[in-house]
């Protein structure tokens, strides 16, 4: 038997961490939520005919909305987690426009939004416009969550947009004549702030542990700059509408952050009552060619505008909005500096970068060349001691705590998991032992297969494999290694 000795210390969270979008729908035709813009965006005829998207339709997927007792209780029992990463979908919640309910916006001097008022009468009038019922299982979620002693991470945006927001086929159409236009327009940064109070009202009895917008580059960059095959709606590639969708990822954060913290009073553990982060996906950049200028400031850009400008924002107040990687008169926005208590660090692969000279003009100076080998089966490359090296970057930096709160393999024959787990883990071990990272939990991405994105259900990346027309739950080989560590808090 071998010894598991390399500790990680008391209260650390193990656990797995899972999309509300990805994972509610498949159970049976009520359960779907037909309100949010990837539903259109998955099924729409032009992205499938030009392979954009897989085809595969989110109301086939796991289940979670009616299974969430069973996988509750894997994640708790089988694998020993004591904690569970889960989001909400804000078109559950509010599938009607909030638009009406009036707040009062606070403008800086330069016309920034720097405040939301959010009263109790806004509020109400919240409660009166929310699905009851949705409200109503997400709490049984939860709470069947406690009863299991897990503690909760809570993420309020995984991606998605209520339709009544964002109307990603008008968008890529025919963007300026769209109506309803995601996070390009600030509309939808108060109507952030909205939902984020009331999810921290309606739910703050039973999470302390809360992030606000899961992968907001993801958003921005997929979205809105690379080539519409990236999958990601409204699939633009124009780097103004990039940096604005960035800019208004960051303001929401911040404004959601103020609120959450007001709206939540309660403590049920030893986070409470409000201990509200942000998750990013900093990958490891490096030059293709180490001697060629040109792959090194490709890697910069990519470093700089991937990694660290969302966050210069958010913990800085720090807008670049020129990309020059300086802070200029007006790029600096102190009325949004509203804090962040922990980072939620998603990693997963490093990344080659070749230089263009055809990419001069664009945000990012070059394009990625494709891994060859010791790849998952999305193409990235495994590189463990990336995880590491991320950590310890962005302490440095910032000096925040650190969750990281996604890593994981797409792995559909089950062959690279457990060493990919293993590898993972001792490099995080690494860094909280020797580099002294305070990083204080890791969700493993994903409890079980799930939908994903734009690649529908073709990437394995669950510890537990989904027969999809039986709905029934598999272990992979990881799972007892997983839980073998969560159990004894330590490696072997």
């Amino acid at each position: 038997m071998p010894m598991y000795e390399r500790n990680f210390g008391e209260g650390f969270l193990w656990g797995t961490a899972s999309s509300g979008f990805q994972v509610e729908m498949g159970a049976s035709a009520e359960d779907t939520d037909p309100n949010t813009d990837w539903f259109i965006w998955a099924r729409d005829e032009a992205n499938v005919e030009r392979g954009v998207v897989s085809g595969g339709l989110p109301e086939n997927g796991p289940g979670f909305w009616r299974y969430y007792k069973q996988d509750l209780a894997l994640a708790a029992r089988k694998l020993n987690n004591n904690a569970v990463r889960l989001s909400v979908e804000w078109s559950r919640i509010f599938p009607e426009p909030t638009t009406g309910i009036l707040a009062e916006r606070t403008y800086d001097h330069r016309g920034n939004l720097v405040r939301v008022e959010i009263t109790q009468e806004t509020m109400k009038e919240l409660e009166q416009k929310a699905n009851q019922k949705a409200v109503q299982r997400y709490r049984e979620i939860l709470r069947e969550a406690m009863k299991l002693k897990l503690t909760i991470m809570l993420n309020l945006n995984h991606f998605t947009l209520p339709r009544w927001l964002h109307d990603p086929i008008a968008c890529r159409d025919n963007f300026p004549h769209s109506k309803s236009r995601g996070w390009i327009d600030s509309s939808t940064v108060v109507e952030f702030a909205k939902y984020a109070a009331f999810i921290a009202y309606t739910f703050g009895d039973l999470v302390d542990v809360w992030t606000t917008l899961n992968e907001p580059m993801v958003v921005s960059i997929q979205g809105y700059l690379v080539e519409p095959s990236a999958g990601f709606p409204p699939g633009l590639n124009d780097p103004d509408l990039c940096l604005q969708a960035s800019r208004n990822l960051a303001m929401a954060h911040a404004l959601a952050y103020e609120q959450m913290k007001k709206w939540d009073t309660k403590t049920v553990s030893k986070f409470g009552p409000a201990y509200v982060g942000v998750i990013v996906n900093p990958q490891v950049y490096e030059a293709y060619r180490k001697d060629v200028e040109e792959d090194v400031e490709a890697a910069r850009s990519y470093n700089y505008f991937w990694n660290e400008w969302y966050l210069n924002a958010v913990i800085h107040g720090e807008y670049d909005m020129n990309l020059d990687m300086k802070v200029e008169q007006g790029e600096q926005v102190q009325g949004l500096i509203k804090g962040c208590d922990f980072i939620g660090v998603n990693y997963y692969n490093r990344v080659m970068v070749k230089g263009e000279k055809t990419m001069k003009d664009s945000i990012l100076k070059g394009v990625r060349v494709p891994a060859e080998r010791n790849v998952t089966d999305v193409g990235w490359e495994i590189y463990p001691r990336g995880l590491m090296q991320i950590v310890n970057w962005i302490y440095q930096k910032y000096r925040r705590p650190m969750i990281v709160t996604e890593n994981g393999i797409a792995d559909a024959r089950d062959k690279k998991r457990s060493k990919f787990l293993l590898r993972h883990l001792e490099q995080l071990y690494n860094a909280i032992t020797r580099e002294k990272v305070p990083v204080g939990g890791y969700f493993h991405w994903s409890l079980t297969d799930n939908f994903e994105w734009a690649k529908g259900f073709s990437k394995r990346f669950g510890l537990f494999r989904v027969d999809y027309q039986s709905k029934e739950r598999h272990p992979t080989r990881a799972v007892q290694l997983y839980s073998d560590i969560c159990s004894r808090n330590a490696l072997p």
